[in-house]
């Protein structure tokens, strides 16, 4: 799936940084254009949801970061994260190929097993950080709001919304693609694999960035110039989460759909909320106890 009109990526290509989200909002703040992309053969502090630390052995893979010059209205930014898992798992079935799905909010599992991770983080261009939905405010080294259970399911507005431009925010959209790994620390070793582990080789990285570039490309268009409906309805075809039991902060329930902007909605008994930020557990015990008792 490629973007007809989108011009080639300018691409920053460094051997070992701290994190490449890091050397993308310097570019930025330094006049760097729309789409330049930094990408880095090993990080030593990269940065993963909630503050963790994402590091990856040399040459094992692909570390990108996007720089991106917004052209949606502010509420609707959030739904970057969900329009680029669609095109991290779209370029892996491609180039593996591997059968790539998406965890809500922003992994990429095949199996089961996280292959891809997605950073979405935005700044003020003058450098003050700018307010996420819930009034927190997200910037450099915070990837998230905090946790927040909403009211009810919003309204179908939203899906088609306009193209506008805020041009004091920059977001970043850090991506990260296992490759060639072919073993992981033991904390992660059941939860985490690669290319290299599911077909037995790791694809070119060139070609993976390739691939991921052109796929990135297509869905922004498409979410810029039409909303996000057909990226949302991409992202249920590809879902690993929805059907599932689910448990966050307490809450437990049925992820049953995405919302308009990208919020994830739980059948918490029959009342269904929305979370738009947090990071979520399979419930395993209730989806057994319904199964029995089926």
């Amino acid at each position: 799936m490629m973007a007809r009109d989108s011009a080639p990526a300018a691409i920053v290509r460094l051997d070992t940084v701290d994190s490449t989200q890091s050397v993308a909002f310097g570019l930025a703040e330094r006049g760097a254009a729309d789409r330049t992309v930094v990408v880095a053969d090993q990080q030593l502090a990269g940065r993963g949801r909630r503050g963790r630390l994402w590091r990856a052995p040399a040459g094992t893979s692909l570390l990108a970061s996007i720089i991106v010059r917004p052209r949606l209205p502010q509420t609707l930014l959030p739904t970057f994260s969900p329009m680029t898992a669609v095109a991290t798992a779209e370029a892996l079935r491609r180039v593996a190929p591997v059968a790539a799905r998406v965890k809500w909010p922003n992994d990429v599992l095949v199996g089961g097993k996280k292959i891809a991770g997605i950073l979405l983080e935005s700044r003020a261009r003058s450098g003050v950080a700018t307010p996420d939905r819930d009034g927190t405010r997200a910037e450099a080294g915070v990837s998230e709001p905090r946790r927040s259970l909403l009211g009810p399911p919003s309204v179908q507005a939203g899906l088609e919304a306009p193209a506008t431009t805020d041009p004091a925010t920059t977001i970043i959209i850090g991506i990260g693609v296992n490759l060639g790994q072919r073993e992981f620390p033991p904390e992660l070793a059941g939860h985490a694999t690669s290319v290299a582990l599911e077909t037995g080789r790791a694809p070119d990285r060139e070609t993976m960035l390739a691939a991921l570039l052109e796929e990135f490309d297509a869905w922004r268009v498409r979410l810029e110039r039409e909303g996000f409906g057909a990226v949302r309805e991409q992202w249920r075809m590809l879902s690993d989460t929805l059907g599932r039991h689910v448990a966050l902060d307490g809450v437990t329930g049925i992820a049953v759909d995405l919302d308009v902007d990208g919020a994830l909605l739980i059948d918490a008994g029959g009342t269904v909320r929305r979370v738009i930020a947090g990071e979520i557990a399979w419930d395993e015990a209730a989806a057994d106890s319904r199964a029995r008792g089926r």
